[in-house]
Parts: C-alpha cells; structure tokens; sequence
C-alpha cells in the first residue's frame, strides 16, 4: 500500500518532462548529429515514446517510474562506453602502429596508415595529435572521457585562438569517423588540411 501510494506522485506526465529536461541538458547535448553516441540517444527518446504510449492508461506509475529510470542509466552508460572508445588510443591503429615499433609521432603515424589505405585510423592518428597539439599550446587536460565537443567548449571558455581551427577539425572528424560515410583518401586529404595549423605550432615547438 506504501509503495502504491508513493508511486502516484510521479504521473507519466512528470516522469516525461523530467526525462526531456535531462535529455535537453547541455553535458549531454553534441553539437554532431550523426554521432554514434546521438544516435542512441535519439533511440533511447523514440522508445521512450512508444513505451510512454503503450503504458500511457496502465495502473502502475510505479512499473513506468522503473521503467524510465532504467531507460535513463542505459543511456548514460552507453554514452560513457562510446566516449571512451572512440577517444581511447588503445582503441585504434594509432596503438597498433605504436606496438610495431613504429615512431610514436602520431603525425608520422597518420601519414603511414594513409599510406596503407587505413584511411580511418589514419584520421584517428591526426585526432591525436591535434590534440597533443592544444594540450602543449593552450594548456588544455586530455581525457579519454572526453569528446572533441568537450575541447571544443574548453576552448572557447579560454578563448584560445585554437578554438576555431579545432572545432572545423572535429567537425570533419567526427563526420568522417562517426557519421554515415566512409573515411577514404579524400576525407583524409581534409582532414590533413585542417590540422595543418596545429602541425605547423608542432613543428614550430
């Protein structure tokens, strides 16, 4: 009886407001749509929806409260999945060339893979080393739990000039990697492009 009449404090119409204001909070928004990590997200909302739909006039506000939370802590964890993976050098053949015995240079690295037609983790390769790049130059602390959309803000917070090369950088990176092309010469051939700025301040350094 306890639990029954706790549970009809949270009305399905609650419930979704909640969800949709942590869903619109900024720490889980990115700014690339086609992202991995946005395309959960977006499944996890249409689920949500239907469930809402299917249970909308069901008796138990409690069974919708359960339901939802969990909803919530398997996006959040498959957020913080995705995150890791896609920023951990582990991960990718950035590490494997470095295994090899191969320079740790990572601009070297990118430039090899290319040269292999390892387009994506060639692109992978000059990920990392635009961000080498900003933590020598702008003081900014890498993290494996961060996104490029993370850098980018902490950037402009600092109001580094970096910010705006770095952000068309990711861009494109995220778009190549994460998005619903494929990464080829091309792609790369851009993406080199746009961390020319962070190689020159390397070399410069």
């Amino acid at each position: 009886m306890l639990l029954q009449s706790a549970a009809r404090v949270w009305p399905s119409a609650a419930v979704h407001d909640t969800v949709q204001a942590v869903l619109r909070d900024p720490a889980y928004r990115r700014s690339l749509r086609g992202s991995v990590a946005d395309r959960i997200m977006i499944w996890l909302v249409d689920a949500f929806r239907q469930l809402s739909r299917m249970v909308q006039h069901a008796p138990s506000a409690r069974t919708i409260t359960l339901t939802i939370l969990a909803l919530l802590v398997l996006f959040v964890v498959a957020r913080l999945i995705v995150a890791a993976r896609a920023r951990d050098p582990r991960g990718n053949g950035f590490a494997r060339a470095r295994s090899a015995g191969a320079s740790t240079d990572p601009w070297f690295v990118a430039e090899q893979l290319a040269s292999e037609n390892r387009y994506e983790e060639a692109a992978h390769a000059l990920y990392h080393a635009v961000l080498a790049a900003i933590a020598h130059a702008d003081r900014v602390r890498l993290h494996s739990s961060k996104t490029s959309g993370d850098y980018a803000r902490e950037l402009r917070r600092r109001g580094a000039v970096s910010f705006t090369p770095f952000r068309a950088f990711a861009r494109r990176f995220d778009e190549a990697v994460y998005g619903h092309g494929n990464c080829d010469a091309s792609t790369f051939a851009e993406l080199r492009a746009l961390s020319a700025p962070f190689h020159s301040r390397a070399k410069a350094a």
